[in-house]
């Protein structure tokens, strides 16, 4: 099997790839979850997927969101004969925000799991 087979085959049917910094200190990394989140999101289980990573729904958003106003823009642009597609108006300021959201959202999302954690509440169970 390709390399890129088994990849895949490892990320929809096996646990994930195992993290080292949750096995030498038991807490969780900034991205524990990520995988069992991608496998939830391309069987469509979003509430799940958010659970075990709010990221991963939320980078799918994104590329859900840029892709249509790049196209709606080309469109926009053909349409008017402009050389100049609309698209790139405001995209370091869109850029700027996607990043703040995400790297809060991952912050925010790497706390309530190690606190939680810390209780006694495991919120990344084994699918």
């Amino acid at each position: 099997m390709m390399p890129l087979t088994l990849l895949i085959k490892q990320i929809l049917d096996g646990q994930g790839f195992p993290c080292l910094f949750h096995f030498i200190t038991g807490l969780y990394c900034p991205g524990c979850g990520g995988t069992r989140a991608v496998r939830l999101l391309i069987r469509g289980e979003v509430a799940r997927s958010i659970q075990y990573h709010p990221f991963i729904p939320f980078l799918a958003a994104v590329f859900l969101i840029e892709g249509f106003l790049y196209l709606a823009g080309w469109g926009k642009a053909l349409l008017k004969k402009e050389k100049r597609q609309p698209y790139i108006l405001g995209l370091r300021g869109r850029y700027r925000l996607w990043t703040v959201a995400g790297v809060a959202l991952v912050m925010v999302n790497c706390l309530v799991k190690n606190v939680c954690l810390l209780m006694g509440i495991d919120l990344l169970l084994p699918l």
